[in-house]
């Protein structure tokens, strides 16, 4: 865990001397603020609630973590650094763990600072603090495992905007076989087909988070879900040494 602990460092250090970081933060607020309280009207429903801000957690993850992801590896592959790190006494599991855990860095603090929403939001309006809570578990969870997807994808190529726009395409895919409308669209082409290709999807799972309910399946398929993609991000980097 020492030498994962090094090239966490590492790549915490080359997030935040850079502008990656910050973009991807300040991108992510903008958005997601946008969104809740412009598009969605917050202060003019009926009822409000924050239901539809975690709910667009998924799209707006599957849109802008492949813009963290991307330099994970193609950067090292790029800049033929890749090698170097190869021949250091360093196993690969520690530096596939490395680099995820700098990237989920990034994105809980990302998360933590959303935080901004709902306490402004509490001035105004009673809220269900168990559900917040249930959401931002189920958030960080689900980033889990996207970043972990982004990660390896970056693993397969040297150039940054490919990793970026397959990262894009995969999460997006993931969230859309999770979505309602498209289960129901795929259970009436093959009746059971939207349910079965669904289970695999993460707007799926996250749903049930918020709705305040932390169900171990759910927590379940996020760890496995993580644990089988650095897998694979391990099996690319392990690779490039034969």
């Amino acid at each position: 865990m020492k030498n994962a602990w090094i090239i966490y460092r590492r790549e915490i250090a080359s997030y935040f001397t850079s502008p990656v970081a910050y973009i991807f933060i300040c991108a992510f607020l903008v958005v997601m603020g946008v969104f809740f309280f412009l598009y969605n009207a917050f202060f003019q429903q009926a009822n409000p609630e924050l239901r539809s801000y975690f709910g667009a957690f998924p799209l707006s993850f599957a849109l802008l973590i492949p813009a963290v992801t991307m330099r994970l590896w193609s950067e090292e592959k790029k800049a033929g650094t890749m090698e170097v790190l190869m021949t250091l006494p360093l196993k690969s599991w520690e530096v596939v763990l490395g680099k995820f855990l700098a990237g989920y860095t990034v994105i809980v603090l990302t998360l933590a600072l959303t935080l901004t929403v709902p306490l402004t939001v509490a001035i105004a309006v009673d809220l269900d603090w168990g559900a917040l809570f249930a959401s931002y578990v189920g958030a960080v969870f689900l980033s889990g495992v996207y970043i972990a997807i982004g990660s390896w994808m970056s693993s397969l190529t040297e150039n940054q905007i490919v990793a970026l726009l397959a990262a894009m395409v995969f999460l997006f895919l993931l969230w859309g076989i999770g979505f309602p409308p498209v289960i129901r669209v795929m259970n009436g082409v093959v009746p059971g087909l939207g349910t079965g290709l669904g289970w695999f999807g993460s707007s799926y799972h996250f749903e049930n988070f918020i709705k305040g309910v932390v169900n171990p399946v759910d927590v379940v398929y996020a760890l496995s879900m993580m644990a089988f993609f650095l897998i694979l991000n391990n099996f690319a980097v392990e690779w490039r040494k034969y």
